[in-house]
């Protein structure tokens, strides 16, 4: 057999591998619009949590700061959709629900954001997760990492 033919039939397959891996992956994981914060956090080891409960987030606390609602949810809304390969699901007064596909696999990651007041001051909590797996090699974590880095500028 050619060399050449060999290279075509095994190019051939990676390929066709690589399109049905990522149609399995989207038919697991259908994005759901949720319209509340989650109210626990969806795994040990694929999930970064900043709110009550929270979930790897080392040294970060929710933010608290004397803005409204409204200028914070702009900002975040901002912030997150200029991610790529991101869209946001739900929007409504005081909370937020994001899609990001990761590059290379296309697994489907969750972003969830709340905002409320308590004593006068704006609560913003995060949530990143993946919807498949048993681990995300850290991913919610670095995604959170900037998402509060970039809102801590502007609160």
């Amino acid at each position: 057999m050619d060399i050449n033919l060999i290279i075509l039939i095994l190019l051939a397959t990676v390929i066709v591998g690589y399109l049905v891996m990522i149609n399995v992956i989207y038919y697991l994981s259908p994005t759901v619009p949720r319209d509340v914060f989650p109210k626990k956090r969806f795994g040990r080891n694929n999930c970064t949590r900043i709110a009550e409960n929270p979930n790897r987030g080392e040294g970060m606390k929710p933010l608290i700061t004397l803005s409204s609602i409204e200028e914070v949810q702009e900002n975040a809304k901002n912030i997150i959709i200029n991610m790529p390969r991101t869209r946001i699901v739900t929007e409504k007064n005081g909370f937020m629900h994001f899609v990001q596909i990761t590059p290379l696999f296309r697994f489907y990651d969750d972003i969830f954001v709340k905002l409320f007041t308590e004593d006068g001051k704006t609560n913003i909590w995060l949530q990143s997760q993946s919807r498949l797996g048993l681990h995300d090699l850290m991913v919610n974590e670095k995604r959170i990492k900037h998402i509060y880095s970039k809102l801590k500028e502007l609160t």
